[in-house]
């Protein structure tokens, strides 16, 4: 039976030479307590804009606006297919949730070495990889 597949979208804030990074909770199923990019999944009907919107509300409790692609990816987890489009995004204000910090690109290395495709994607995005 095929695996089923989620689309999915990771977005990369910048601040001059850093990234808005924030930290995925200690009891994540799949990378608990990895540092990585604000990301969500498609919902039944949402654009594009509705996911950002969304990821900017629940992720970081601020307004999120996509700029441009600039990267997308798949990858094979168990039980499912991930599909990932990496956008950059201008954000309104401070995040006013979770764990987050400006930040360089390295911080992202070990979330890409224990599997986050969205930590992957801006590494070979940014050339880094």
């Amino acid at each position: 039976m095929a695996r089923p597949t989620k689309h999915s979208v990771a977005v990369i804030v910048r601040n001059g030479g850093n990234v808005l990074v924030i930290r995925r909770p200690d009891d994540d199923d799949e990378l608990p307590g990895i540092w990585g990019l604000p990301a969500g999944t498609y919902r039944e009907g949402e654009s594009l804009s509705d996911l950002i919107s969304r990821i900017g509300r629940d992720k970081l409790a601020a307004n999120v606006t996509p700029i441009r692609l600039l990267n997308r990816g798949a990858q094979d987890r168990s039980p499912y297919r991930l599909e990932m489009e990496l956008w950059e995004s201008s954000m309104e204000g401070t995040p006013g949730r979770g764990q987050w910090q400006w930040a360089s690109l390295d911080v992202l290395r070990p979330g890409a070495a224990s599997g986050s495709l969205c930590c992957h994607l801006a590494l070979v995005d940014s050339g880094q990889n």
